[in-house]
Order: C-alpha cells, then structure tokens, then sequence
C-alpha cells in the first residue's frame, strides 16, 4: 500500500516500510541513523570521563582526608583529657556525682563536635562555619520551641544537682503531693508518698514551685484533732490521751507529746493532740493511725 505525504511517498509491506522520495531517504540516513550509530560511543565517552574526573578528585583530597582524621582524633584525645581533668578537679568538691558525670559527658561531646567542625574545614577548605551557624538559626528556633520542656526539665534537673536544694531521704511538700525523695534525676524527681504510691515529678516543677523540706532523719509532727462534750472533765480527757499517746508504737519521747486546747464550739471542747515521729522508721499514717485508735479505745 502507498501513502502519499508532503514527505514522499510511503510504501507498507508485509516486512518492511520503504521511503520513495530520495531526498528523504538520503536525509534519514545522513541524520537519523548517523545520530543513532554515535549516540552509544557519546555516552560512553561521557561515563568514562565523569567516572575519571571523579577518581582524580577523590585520590586529590586523599591527603585532605588524611589530614582531616588525624585532627579528630586529636581532639577525641583531647576530650578524653579533659573529662579526666574536670572528673580528678571535682572529686573532693560537693558537686553530685551524676552531675559530675553529667557535664564531663558534655564536655566530651562538645570538644569531639569542635574536632568535626575543624576537621570539615581542613577536608573541604569552601566550608564555612559561620554560615552554617547562620543557616541553623531558624531550625534552632524551631526545635527549641518544640522542646521547650524538655529542656526546662533538663536545665531544672542540672540546678538541682547543682544547688542542692533537697537531699534523697527528705521529706517534700510539693504542690498537692507529699512523699520521701528516692531519687533525682536530670528530668524528674522520684517521691514516696505515705500510702507507697511513688510520684515522679518533672523538675520544672520541683524548681518553679513552692517546696517545704523536712530533712532527711529528722522527726516530723504529727496533728490529731478531737471534740469531747462540755460535760467531760477537760483535765481527765487530756491525762488520758497522754496515757495513750505514751503507749503508741511509733512515738518519739523527745520532743514530747501535748494535748491542748484549740478551740471552744457549740458541739463541745477542741483538743489538738501533737506528737513526733521519725520518718525513718516509722511511717506518718501508719502512727497516727494506731494514735487515733488508742485515744478513741481509752476516752
């Protein structure tokens, strides 16, 4: 079948397409097929030239990279000096231990993350750190934003450690919470309530927030509060809860226990009843459980 275009005249066969017009069939061969036949030895010679322009780059900076791992593990060397000399400085100081090991692991990781900065710029002389600093502004800003309180904690948990405030063994009042310290770690303090329930608290909140402190081993009081009727003789009431008190497991000698007057009312006479325990051996609701139980059984 022919097909007559602008180009020529086109002949299908069973096998094969044939062009009539010469002038199309000599340009198809001088172009199409001259292109054709050349592409694979262009590209070839492309692949080979990258592939040598890249080994001569890279045996050309070998004495760069040398250089630039000779410098880290310089300062890696450095490192581990110094987290040595600031661990011997402050071993006879008061500074907490896991501070301690806290801020010399600090100090490591900056002195090694100083190496790698200098050992870039001896690697690839066109680095810049100023301008990576620049460009790291806007994504410090916002991953700081993101983890605002995480690092408060950090931060909090740091200047616990540092100052001091609170020991493990003392007993806290902290907002609505109340408990012996375990432990205190950079992120939360660990306290054990009363009743065994352990608290963790995040050390924003420990360092932002109002604290009372009962030292650790020191005897804490302990208020009971009570109304006998106005026909009670005030006197007979108090000699027995003292007799009471005095028979108490738990109940320190000194200071001693008092029973006073609080308060008159329209129901009777309030006495308030006040004792010591100590907190290391004894715990708060346990006590004054059993104290409860004695002056309720003997008035």
């Amino acid at each position: 079948m022919l097909v007559k275009t602008p180009l020529g005249i086109i002949g299908f066969g069973n096998r094969a397409i044939f062009i009539k017009n010469i002038k199309m069939q000599t340009l198809v061969q001088n172009v199409g097929f001259q292109t054709f036949s050349e592409l694979p030895a262009s590209i070839h010679k492309s692949v080979v030239d990258s592939i040598t322009s890249m080994i001569t780059g890279l045996v050309g900076r070998v004495p760069f990279l040398l250089a630039g791992l000779i410098v880290l593990g310089l300062f890696w060397l450095l490192s581990k000096l110094v987290r040595k000399v600031f661990l011997a400085t402050t071993r006879r100081t008061r500074m907490d231990l896991r501070l301690r090991v806290l801020i010399s692991r600090m100090l490591v990781v900056f002195v090694v993350g100083l190496g790698f900065l200098t050992a870039l710029t001896v690697v690839i002389p066109t680095f810049n750190f100023g301008s990576l600093i620049a460009g790291l502004g806007f994504s410090s800003f916002v991953v700081g934003f993101a983890t605002k309180d995480i690092l408060n904690n950090f931060f909090s948990g740091i200047l616990i450690l540092w100052r001091q405030p609170f020991h493990i063994g003392d007993y806290l009042f902290v907002s609505n919470n109340q408990g012996k310290v375990e432990y205190i770690g950079v992120r939360a303090t660990s306290l054990r309530k009363d009743d065994g329930e352990l608290v963790l608290i995040p050390n924003g909140d420990m360092y932002s927030s109002a604290i009372t402190i009962r030292g650790a081993g020191t005897k804490r009081r302990m208020t009971l509060k009570f109304v006998i009727g106005y026909e009670r003789p005030i006197d007979e009431a108090k000699a027995i809860t003292m007799l009471a008190l005095a028979r108490t497991h738990g109940i320190v000698e000194d200071p001693s226990p008092k029973v006073l007057v609080s308060e008159l009312t329209a129901e009777g006479v309030n006495l308030s009843v006040t004792f010591w325990i100590n907190t290391n051996e004894e715990r708060p609701l346990d006590v004054f459980d059993r104290a409860a139980i004695a002056i309720l059984a003997d008035l």
